[in-house]
């Protein structure tokens, strides 16, 4: 039984595949992938505050702390001053390639405070590996952001998740009985992109919550045009939350939005050259005709904050990989492409 005293920013928890790189769990990863983001999590005994449909953690499926899953994996417990010993020792390892840490909040009033604390006591620990934080919107604002940058991180990024007002509502908002407000979460970005500037501030968009294509295209559009990177994550269901039931997204569909999001990113197209179906489906996009197969490789690949590169966080070990957590080379990227059941539109872009 935890103790009640046990709490952040004393106390967090990792994410498994960060547990095993530093020792505390045994195992090793499916085809030698590395973990090279150390993602740490907020711990409190009140638990998360917000409900969100799709989420472990959320108030009404984790009923307070105990609950130790997020993206159907174990999230241990682990007393920080611990944690971040390892890391220091393993830092600059090539065996464990660590690039990042993250530090990830959960919905509490506590949240931006410990976070700034947290970040603090990384640097005065001596690591000099990159920090990201992971905000929760509604209880981070811009003066706890400047406090994030001075202490030592170098990127945020802000987990909006849903690709539309309507979608967010219903899983986030007041229709999941959660506080979180579309509107706060926009100003949020803006926030993010001011105090850390662009490219270093960014979203998380999970595909597959409900949304359409289009609406997923035009957020990522939004956000680019507002200076924020692009993390993409495909919906898996959470067992135990209103949404276990709901299918993960096809792969063809999200290969399509990770192609939308390399294009944006990297500047090659703007907002018009997506065409869409009446069903809000990406159905064509007017590019550019000399791409090559080995520029277009890298959108297939973990995308978000430098060295994050968060291996089987969207799928199980041994099934196609949404997102690559590696490097591709041409012959894994063609057969990437075979396994994923492309549909024409992505034959023609990746051809």
């Amino acid at each position: 039984m935890i103790l009640r005293l046990v709490s952040s920013p004393d106390w967090v928890r990792l994410s498994f595949g960060a547990d095993m790189v530093l020792g505390f769990s045994s195992g090793v990863f499916l085809k030698g992938a590395l973990n090279t983001t150390i993602n740490l999590l907020q711990y409190y005994p009140d638990g998360c505050k917000a409900n969100c449909s799709y989420c472990g953690q959320a108030r009404e499926v984790a009923n307070g702390p105990e609950c130790k899953t997020l993206i159907r994996v174990e999230w241990p417990l682990r007393p920080l001053n611990e944690v971040l010993k390892r890391i220091y020792e393993r830092q600059g390892n090539p065996q464990y390639g660590l690039q990042r840490i993250c530090v990830g909040q959960l919905a509490h009033p506590r949240a931006s405070p410990d976070a700034i604390e947290i970040t603090r006591r990384i640097r005065e620990a001596g690591i000099e590996l990159q920090i990201s934080e992971l905000v929760t919107a509604t209880y981070t604002f811009k003066h706890h952001m400047i406090e994030m940058r001075k202490v030592g991180a170098d990127m945020i990024d802000v987990a909006i998740d849903a690709a539309n007002e309507k979608v967010f509502e219903e899983l986030r908002g007041k229709k999941a009985r959660s506080m979180h407000s579309w509107k706060r979460y926009l100003e949020a970005i803006d926030e993010a992109v001011e105090v850390f500037g662009k490219k270093n501030a960014g979203i998380h968009l999970i595909i597959g919550l409900g949304e359409t294509e289009e609406d997923a295209v035009n957020l990522m559009w939004y956000a680019h045009s507002r200076g924020a990177k692009i993390s993409l994550f495909a919906f898996y269901p959470e067992a135990g939350t209103p949404m276990e039931k709901k299918k993960p997204v096809p792969v063809h569909v999200y290969r399509r939005m990770q192609i939308a999001r390399w294009l944006i990113e990297n500047d090659i197209v703007d907002i018009n050259a997506f065409k869409f179906d009446d069903k809000g489906e990406l159905i064509d996009i007017e590019m550019p005709s000399d791409i090559t197969l080995d520029e277009v490789a890298p959108a297939f690949m973990t995308s978000g904050c430098p060295g994050c590169n968060r291996p089987y966080s969207n799928e199980r070990p041994g099934r196609v990989l949404k997102n690559i957590p590696w490097y591709l080379n041409r012959e894994m990227t063609l057969r990437s492409i075979k396994a994923s059941r492309l549909e024409s539109l992505i034959k023609k872009v990746v051809r």
